[in-house]
């Protein structure tokens, strides 16, 4: 009987994880978790949100690997777009709140491409396709153009539908539910909202 093959995930927080990672088991994968969130600027949101994705892939039995919280990779990266000296600052708000979700969403599955080559993995995805709020077509050009470098396939499935049932599924199992992606500017946007 063949296995079913794993796909690494990168893994957001429980509440999207909680509708993805059933989609992707019925779709036919072995799931393994991947907490990597350098972006999530508060210590202590990434904390609950570490100890939540522990608590269900412990229950779920699905593997996790959550290297070291380093804020660093994200900061840096985004550092120059923000600082009026640089070459690449970027006044206009939409235009640098969208460049940094690109450069988010780039570091975020390079790193997971860089995971799952080092486990042997030929998949990967991410639970930020759960999200209404991320562009999905960003997502699925930065995994595919990544994916060819490394020969790992990016698996693409529109999970929007479930982002509402996830929230409920987080706020049924007291799990903390966030309210933005985690990244200080995502945090200031949605008190603005």
């Amino acid at each position: 009987m063949a296995k079913n093959p794993k796909i690494m995930v990168h893994t957001c927080c429980t509440a999207c994880a909680s509708f993805v990672f059933p989609q992707l088991i019925k779709s036919g994968f072995e799931t393994i978790a991947f907490f990597y969130n350098p972006f999530v600027d508060n210590e202590d949101e990434y904390k609950k949100r570490l100890a939540d994705i522990e608590k269900y892939c412990e229950d779920e039995k699905i593997k996790l690997v959550a290297p070291a919280y380093q804020s660093s990779d994200y900061t840096e990266m985004i550092e120059p777009y923000k600082r009026k000296d640089s070459m690449k600052y970027i006044n206009d708000k939409d235009r640098y709140c969208r460049r940094r979700c690109l450069l988010c969403n780039s570091l975020i599955i390079q790193k997971t491409i860089e995971q799952a080559k080092k486990l042997h993995l030929k998949y990967f995805s991410t639970t930020l396709l759960c999200s209404p709020y991320k562009d999905h077509d960003d997502i699925i050009m930065i995994g595919n153009e990544s994916s060819l470098d490394y020969h790992v396939s990016f698996y693409y499935q529109d999970f929007r539908k479930g982002y509402w049932m996830g929230r409920n599924f987080g706020r049924n199992h007291q799990i903390h539910v966030p309210s933005y992606c985690g990244c200080k500017e995502s945090e200031k946007e949605r008190r603005l909202e």
